[in-house]
């Protein structure tokens, strides 16, 4: 233990150095991001602008040049008109010299017509040259406006590889702000624990403390009953003659006396021992009793303090040695409630420690059984942490610690000509609409979410129409944890969070991690189709307390949540009371879950507290739910197994 308490605090102490080395280099990297941000925002803005303006000039001169020109084709027609009529003046002129006098007049006025024609000629030769020129300096504010327009083309370019560069190391900054917030929230959850193991080292010092002196004192007056025995019998051994020989007889009443205290130690451990064997012999056969009677089994986790929760770190819940029973003080003076589970965790019980009692569960989906496990609690008590856990260390939650283990089992299992086939789906239920948190890495070319729908096939059985599948290399282990790696990424930054009193980043929707399993045995034609829903359940805390009551879209996930919480009680209460219509369609939590629950698979519910004071009577809700779900049998679970012919001979 004290190796172990050493590792993790070397553990903690490379967590803080690697935490202080990313907050240093994420400074200067945010300073000149956001100098660089303004900077291009500031010369982007002048650009368009100028770019505006000059566009809206180019636009004026287009125009101007068009109605220059036109009232050039006007001039041009208006001058071939007065040469025509120019020209027929003058042959009237001509043929009618020697007519009549009434002529002269017309040949007068002829004549001032053709000096006004001759006039206007001229002035419309004189503005069509000054419309040349003009045309011809427009011309040249054209090409300077293009050439202008051209390199603030190619500025406008270069200030978008500016922006590219910045968005990259943007990109980057958020990287490490997400390495940041994975190693923080590891550090936490380590330091945590290594808090709740100290003071359950410390627990258990004073009690083996305790028993050490009660056993000294029992001791100690056994020796003085002894040695008062001893006395008597020297005391009557005086009365007899022959001294020397009934102090032979008093030492060996002595012996006797001893082999009889020897004796009976022996006998007590052996008692113990036969005991402790009987309590293993009885929890094997009471899970044996549950797995046939297809209760869902319960079990309870504890979460260690935090530094978030306040000065008061004196807990609430009280963990019986038996590891299965506890009791919770309410704090609104109701006095003290206990339960029994299948399971209790107290907050020093590690990542490791609780995967070790459900692996047998879990990996129950490789011999084609639809397995369900969920977490439920209110927000703040642990419920992602336990699923999904941090890091890649001692901080993994179930979801990779189930795919390393069907990994691992599958490939020890291709010694017996099994062959397996695994492909992973991630969703969330928010505001009771399923959103693919895998979206991105599918096939399609396009990246955005596709409207999904819960539907049934053939044999009865749901799926969800649309949803991503991503396949996880199962003769590869390390591959294939990687591929889980890179998924859980996605699904995470895709996931809708937000901070509320609670908790910074409380999930405002319901996950449901899917592991698709497919078997094919070789040599006996066998074929298993078994499946693994790990479920993280949005918080259930009262509206109140969680402060969503003020923001009109917390507002409405809150009701949403609760709404979907209510219809899985209302599943289990109608279950627990065989009724003959389950209302499953009640929300898309439940539809969704329909064969787990419905007595097809097998189905674990982890149940998340809080140790603070504050967070009883949350506290309190969830165990008084766990035990009505405990009681709910749903029967023998179906295996999903065909037998088919071999392609051996």
């Amino acid at each position: 233990m004290r190796s172990r308490i050493s590792e993790m605090q070397q553990r903690v102490d490379q967590l803080e150095k690697e935490k202080m080395a990313l907050s240093m280099s994420k400074a200067p990297l945010e300073a000149r991001f956001r100098q660089k941000e303004d900077a291009w925002n500031k010369e982007e803005n002048r650009l368009l602008q100028e770019i505006d303006s000059l566009k809206q000039k180019s636009q004026q001169l287009d125009e101007d040049y068009r109605d220059l020109m036109y009232k050039h084709d006007a001039l041009n027609e208006e001058c071939k008109k007065l040469r025509d009529a120019a020209r027929k003046a003058s042959s009237s002129l001509s043929q009618n010299e020697d007519g009549h006098t009434t002529l002269y007049s017309r040949q007068l006025r002829n004549d001032r017509d053709l000096v006004e024609a001759k006039e206007r000629l001229r002035n419309a030769e004189d503005e069509i040259n000054s419309l040349r020129l003009e045309k011809v300096s427009i011309e040249k504010d054209l090409n300077a406006t293009r050439i202008e327009l051209d390199s603030v083309d190619r500025a406008y370019e270069k200030l978008h590889e500016e922006y590219n560069a910045v968005n990259a190391s943007k990109s980057a900054n958020r990287e490490a702000e997400i390495k940041l917030k994975v190693l923080s929230d590891e550090h936490v959850a380590t330091a945590a624990q290594l808090n709740a193991t100290c003071a359950d080292l410390a627990a258990t010092k004073a009690r083996s403390t305790a028993e050490l002196e009660a056993k000294d004192e029992k001791h100690k007056s056994e020796i003085d009953a002894l040695k008062f025995e001893m006395t008597v019998l020297k005391t009557r051994a005086a009365k007899v003659v022959d001294d020397d020989l009934m102090e032979s007889e008093g030492e060996e009443d002595e012996a006797v006396l001893r082999a009889r205290i020897e004796e009976r130690e022996r006998r007590i451990t052996e008692l113990e021992s036969q005991l402790l064997e009987g309590e293993q012999l009885r929890r094997q056969m009471h899970n044996r009793i549950q797995e046939l009677r297809g209760n869902i089994r319960v079990y309870v986790r504890t979460r260690p303090f935090l530094p978030g929760d306040g000065s008061n770190t004196d807990p609430t819940i009280d963990f019986c040695p038996d590891g299965e029973s506890l009791m919770i003080a309410d704090h609104r003076g109701a006095g003290e409630h206990s339960f029994k589970f299948d399971k209790v965790f107290p907050p020093s019980s590690g990542q490791d420690i609780v995967f070790e009692e459900v692996s047998d569960f879990v990996q129950s989906a490789l011999d084609g059984y639809h397995v369900c496990l969920f977490s439920y609690g209110q927000t703040g008590s642990g419920k992602t942490h336990t699923m999904q856990g941090t890091g890649n260390g001692a901080m993994r939650g179930v979801i990779p610690r189930s795919v390393e283990k069907i990994l691992y089992q599958a490939k020890v299992m291709t010694s017996q000509h099994w062959q397996f086939n695994l492909s992973a789906s991630f969703l969330e239920i928010y505001n009771e609409e399923l959103k693919d948190l895998l979206f991105r890495m599918g096939s399609s070319q396009s990246k955005k979410s596709r409207k999904l729908a819960i539907k049934r096939n053939r044999e009865g059985k749901s799926f969800v129409d649309g949803l991503t599948e991503v396949q996880i290399d199962a003769l590869d282990d390390q591959k294939g944890m990687e591929q889980l790696e890179n998924l859980m990424a996605n699904a995470a930054r895709a996931r809708s969070v937000a901070s509320t009193r609670m908790n910074a980043q409380s999930s405002r929707s319901h996950s449901v991690f899917m592991l698709h399993i497919r078997g094919y045995n070789e040599e006996t034609g066998a074929v298993v189709q078994g499946a693994l829903n790990l479920c993280d359940l949005a918080g259930s805390e009262r509206l109140g307390r969680s402060g969503a009551g003020s923001d009109a879209k917390r507002l409405k996930e809150t009701q949403a949540i609760n709404k979907s919480l209510s219809s899985l009680g209302d599943v289990f209460s109608h279950l627990a009371n065989g009724s003959s219509h389950i209302p499953y369609r009640n929300s898309k939590l439940t539809y969704l879950l329909q064969d787990c629950l419905s007595g097809d698979g097998k189905a674990l519910m982890f149940v998340n507290l809080s140790p603070t004071s504050a967070s009883s009577h949350e506290s309190l809700c969830s165990l008084r739910f766990a035990q009505r779900v405990n009681s709910v049998e749903l029967g023998k679970a179906t295996k999903h197994i065909q037998y088919g012919a071999s392609k051996r001979k």
